[in-house]
């Protein structure tokens, strides 16, 4: 008995133990995946793919623009290839469905190599380790992003981050230079990740002003020359400024940043603790006034100057996007958790002495526990950043789950002991409390969540696969049905929810949320040959709210006006499909 309990606390901490997780949760996922469908999960899955379909059909590599949205021109999208490339090359190797439900699994190996190696860091228990790499899919937000046929690109974006908070806790030059590699490819498919790289630079800092270990500049500079190199060959020269995509004023202030931290060290009394921190905060406030001036306007949020009807209409109303007061009960809930999981297993890892790190540094377990609780934060701001904070906050709970558990199992009562285990279970991870809430979410509605929106909401789903029986013809449809379209048939669409394309995108709104007739100018000027709306999908509920004469609720309801014919061969439940007559 001694022997096997032996092998298993080493193999645990193996490399193999990772491979055994991440094999059994792929072949589950893909032994489910027939009863969810082989189709992209939702309009953002079906624009990357129409993405890869575009590059591997003869467009352009440096030219992301969607030409079947508002053709001639198309719209223009700020995209990164580096998300295209996984899916293009198995696609290629293996087919295009077989790499929409590979990819997203390939990227969950990182993430569990890179748990492995903060746990072996933080030097856990076996027990601890073990824990850390099985209960990913007790965490909310994580197993839909590491599911087959999700393909958008927060799934990278986490598992960069994730990457970089392993590299943050080590000691060596080269595992800062990584780290700004990494940071680099995370900001160059996402500008979103702009703040927590900026966490990152601060640790790095922090180092430095406690310890005086100087790995800042070997971040700053592989982050300034990575992120270039990036950009360049993935986007070629930025022939227009968009605030949604890294520009050369971050790259340069990504230098700056790198050659004053390199000569910081150099200047007098730097074995003071109290001059570092001058040093450095005079550093951060001369990049600030940089980036201030290099930058102009896209110094702000690119958001915040959508039109009134993109931000009523559109951008309001995408939860993953929006802060914790603007989310249903059960997501603030389950943001909350993870934020008081991570804060909660530092404390009782910290007190108990699980974390057990080496070296004088600051201990490598609050720098790993600052940037988790900086993400966490983040995520109470952009919901969509709690798969960041997830992530990050998996080893906490195995910890508290390694703490807890075995004190529940020791429980002789059986009663008390079940009890005791699910108490273990659910308050160390966030799945029970916002699976609990959830009956909250209807008594405390959002806006999305209204009685009245989904009163409106018809019952079914719509497919769109009868649509490619039509001749070719631009559709004017509501905004996120329109990449779900294109990725069935051959028509072009008036609109999709792209923000650089505000002008589209608010006529098809205002279109649709108006009266019947300024419908008609729409069409009229977007030449549409077909007007397409799904009854049962949650956008057009909130369309048909604006007014009860709207064009949406014609639409739905049938009552449409002569220049339009239902097409009943295309139309089927809640799917209504119109030809526009001249």
């Amino acid at each position: 008995m001694g022997e096997r309990i032996f092998h298993w606390h080493h193999f645990v901490r193996t490399v193999w133990a990772v491979l055994a997780v991440w094999l059994a949760y792929g072949l589950i996922r893909l032994a489910i995946q027939p009863m969810l469908g082989w189709e992209p999960v939702g309009p953002d899955d079906w624009t990357r793919l129409l993405q890869v379909r575009n590059w591997l059909d003869g467009q352009g590599f440096w030219d992301v623009t969607q030409y079947r949205m508002n053709p001639p021109e198309g719209f223009s999208m700020h995209w990164s290839r580096l998300v295209d490339m996984p899916l293009a090359l198995l696609a290629l190797m293996f087919g295009e469905t077989a790499a929409m439900a590979l990819v997203p699994l390939v990227w969950l190996l990182p993430a569990l190599l890179a748990l492995r190696a903060i746990m072996l860091r933080l030097q856990f228990t076996p027990l601890a380790m073990a824990f850390g790499l099985v209960i990913l899919p007790l965490f909310p937000l994580l197993p839909g992003n590491f599911a087959p046929m999700r393909i958008d690109h927060h799934a990278p974006q986490a598992v960069l981050a994730l990457v970089c908070a392993a590299l943050l806790i080590r000691t060596s030059r080269w595992s800062a230079v990584v780290c700004g590699i990494c940071a680099a490819a995370w900001v160059v498919i996402s500008l979103e990740g702009l703040p927590l790289v900026a966490v990152l630079a601060g640790l790095y800092g922090l180092r430095y002003w406690l310890n005086r270990q100087s790995l800042l500049p070997w971040f700053l500079g592989s982050l300034a020359i990575a992120s270039a190199a990036l950009s360049l060959t993935t986007r070629g020269p930025v022939e227009a400024l968009y605030c949604d995509i890294l520009l050369p004023g971050h790259m340069i202030t990504f230098a700056a940043a790198a050659v004053i931290s390199a000569i910081i060290p150099f200047l007098p009394w730097q074995d003071r603790a109290p001059v570092r921190l001058a040093a450095l905060a005079g550093m951060g406030a001369v990049c600030l006034i940089m980036a201030a001036s290099l930058l102009g306007p896209c110094a702000t949020n690119p958001m915040a100057e959508l039109e009134p009807v993109l931000q009523t209409y559109w951008h309001g109303y995408i939860a993953e996007g929006l802060p914790i007061w603007r989310q249903p009960v059960s997501v603030a809930l389950m943001l909350l958790w993870t934020v008081a999981i991570i804060a909660f297993g530092w404390w009782r890892a910290r007190g108990s002495g699980l974390f057990r790190p080496q070296g004088a540094e600051p201990a490598v377990s609050t720098l790993y526990a600052l940037f988790a609780l900086a993400a966490g934060g983040y995520s109470l701001l952009v919901m969509r950043e709690g798969v960041v904070a997830q992530l990050l906050a998996i080893p906490f709970a195995a910890l508290l789950l390694a703490e807890f558990l075995p004190r529940a199992r020791a429980i002789t009562a059986p009663l008390p002991r079940i009890l005791a285990t699910l108490a273990a279970v659910g308050l160390t991870t966030p799945l029970f409390a916002s699976a609990f809430a959830k009956p909250l979410d209807q008594k405390f509605p959002v806006a999305t969540m209204a009685p009245d929106v989904i009163a409106l909401r018809q019952p079914g789903e719509c497919r769109y696969d009868s649509l490619a029986d039509l001749p070719a013809g631009l559709v004017l449809a509501p905004l996120d049905a329109g990449p779900e379209i294109l990725g069935k048939s051959n028509h072009t669409i008036v609109a999709a929810s792209y923000h650089r394309n505000q002008r589209p995108m608010a006529d098809v709104l205002s279109a649709l949320i108006g009266p019947v007739e300024n419908a008609r100018a729409t069409i009229a000027l977007y030449d549409a040959e077909y007007v397409v709306i799904c009854g049962a999908a949650p956008d057009v509920a909130l369309y048909r709210t604006a007014n009860a004469d709207n064009f949406a609720n014609a639409l739905v309801s049938g009552k449409v006006p002569r220049w339009l014919e239902r097409l009943d061969a295309a139309s089927e439940g809640p799917l209504q499909v119109y030809r526009v007559i001249r």
